[in-house]
């Protein structure tokens, strides 16, 4: 996961709090790291810089690997001999990716000319699901807020 990748996740009403955390302490990218190597797991960050002895010195290496020297001395003075919890944010990827099965599902229909269920076909094929996850998700609203209801419209009421 880029570091931009993550910022469009975190627009998302679904983003982990945890992960809101983790980029308040290692920045962006170096959140994207970590999540990136470490999704869905506890960490256990070492209690000291560098590792205090030879577990806490193979996590800091792990650390460093994902998010730099800099990024995991920080992850360390913050979380210090506790585990960190890093969220796999894919509760957040999938809700990403409904909104962006529904718009292709709207250009699949509108501008290609495809029947709705031609549409269901290509996308189930194209996202990896079955073609009723692919309804379902057609079902729900998606994550853009809808358009504030205009002053001529509240007028009427």
């Amino acid at each position: 996961m880029t570091a931009d990748e993550l910022l469009a996740l975190a627009a998302l009403p679904n983003f982990p709090d945890s992960a809101i955390d983790l980029i308040k302490i290692a920045g962006l990218k170096g959140a994207a790291g970590v999540i990136t190597a470490f999704p869905g797991v506890s960490f256990p960050v070492p209690a000291v810089v560098g590792g205090g002895n030879a577990q806490g010195a193979k996590n800091w290496d792990r650390l460093v690997k994902a998010a730099g020297e800099a990024v995991a001395a920080r992850i360390v003075r913050h979380w210090r001999g506790t585990e960190m919890y890093v969220p796999s944010c894919r509760s957040a990827q999938w809700s990403q990716a409904q909104d962006a099965i529904r718009a292709r599902f709207d250009h699949l229909t509108q501008e290609r000319g495809y029947s709705g269920n031609e549409a269901v076909f290509e996308l189930a094929l194209e996202y990896g699901v079955t073609d009723r996850a692919i309804q379902l998700v057609l079902k729900r609203p998606g994550n853009t807020p809808p358009a504030p209801t205009a002053p001529e419209q509240l007028r009427m009421f």
